[in-house]
């Protein structure tokens, strides 16, 4: 399998829950992708598969490792345990176990079907939406939590605290 080590998928998986199947992504080599939860958020990576890789779990190390050796492309052996390979070299790196604690969440369920028309699609910038929610939402022991009104994809986003709806912000959508 091919990723960008880049990608920080341990901030979407459970990497500490009690739910031991989900502290690792999930490789789906029947619909080429790298899947990540944590049973409150979920990212689906498109990756490249090779012929030897086979599904389950691939160890958030092996990406980390990557990332810590400046890999541009993460090559990542899955069959039995896990193999981080130097793509242009092709030398083996490092070795991982590959543990399957028992079956990842079923993650095509709670994905909207691509053709289903959203409501409405707007470009936020992410760190910028998070800023909102910080000054808008302070909960004790939790983190912020907020609405948004989308209008249209040209207005700016009204970004409300969800405890206190006096607490007004708004976000730019980002120009395409």
């Amino acid at each position: 399998m091919k990723i960008d080590p880049k990608l920080k998928l341990e901030k979407i998986a459970g990497v500490k829950d009690v739910r031991v199947h989900i502290r690792d992504p999930h490789l789906d080599v029947e619909n080429k992708c790298l899947v990540a939860t944590d049973g409150h958020k979920l990212v689906r990576i498109p990756v490249e598969v090779s012929t030897a890789d086979t599904s389950g779990p691939v160890p958030l190390d092996a990406i980390k490792d990557a990332r810590k050796r400046k890999l541009e492309s993460a090559e990542i052996v899955c069959n039995g345990d896990a193999t981080l390979v130097d793509p242009t070299s092709g030398k083996h790196l490092a070795h991982y176990d590959r543990v399957d604690y028992g079956n990842f969440p079923d993650y095509e369920r709670v994905l909207p079907d691509d053709s289903e028309k959203p409501i409405a699609s707007v470009l936020l910038n992410a760190r910028y939406l998070l800023e909102l929610a910080q000054a808008l939402s302070v909960r004790r022991g939790e983190e912020p939590v907020v609405r948004l009104d989308i209008f249209d994809d040209s207005r700016p986003v009204r970004v409300v605290a969800e405890n206190e709806p006096d607490r007004v912000g708004v976000v730019m959508p980002c120009r395409k």
